[in-house]
């Protein structure tokens, strides 16, 4: 995808050069590797980010490896259902998806 066409990876709490959002735009052939813990196996909220709409098709793909048993934490209502009327509403507003 070109920068315009959206896509972008962005990071919450880790910053670009100029201060702003770190924000990773995807490039065919290239991979966006990092880490969600710290070496204790705690999570690292840094790593907190969002995926940004995207004007054409991405594709992602994700491996997690867990040294040991792993029980999610995810906060209430932080799930892919309760936000699917905003992102829909957000696709119609931008021209992405019909009324």
């Amino acid at each position: 995808l070109s920068e315009d066409q959206g896509g972008a990876t962005i990071f919450r709490d880790l910053l670009d050069k100029g201060g702003g959002q770190l924000k990773v735009s995807p490039k065919m052939g290239n991979a966006l590797l990092f880490f969600p813990a710290l070496a204790n196996g705690s999570p690292d909220d840094r790593t907190l980010h969002k995926g940004e709409l995207s004007k054409s098709q991405k594709v992602i793909a994700q491996c997690w490896v867990h040294e040991s048993d792993y029980t999610p934490a995810v906060p209430s209502g932080n799930n892919h259902a309760d936000s699917r009327e905003s992102i829909e509403t957000t696709e119609i507003k931008l021209g992405l998806r019909d009324m």
